[in-house]
């Protein structure tokens, strides 16, 4: 693919679903549907194929804390 002038290397995808397919969908709903459950602090929200997250504390060291404890558990 050429962008702003600058040809990209074609790589082999080893894995997925082909764009436009009936079960793409399917198997991101599958995939995206308990994500809310996981979290125990976040406040998640989900939209197509977009997901937020949301938190606040007054403390900027222990939202991190915090946040990163969520996002390892999300990772697992």
């Amino acid at each position: 693919m050429l962008c702003s002038g600058v040809l990209s290397e074609l790589m082999s995808i080893s894995c997925g679903v082909p764009q436009g397919s009936n079960l793409g969908p399917l198997l991101f709903l599958i995939y995206i549907n308990d994500l809310p459950n996981v979290m125990s602090v976040l406040k998640i929200i989900l939209f197509a194929d977009d997901t937020n997250a949301f938190f606040e504390h007054d403390s900027m060291e222990e939202l991190i804390k915090i946040v990163n404890n969520e996002l390892e558990k999300l990772s697992e």
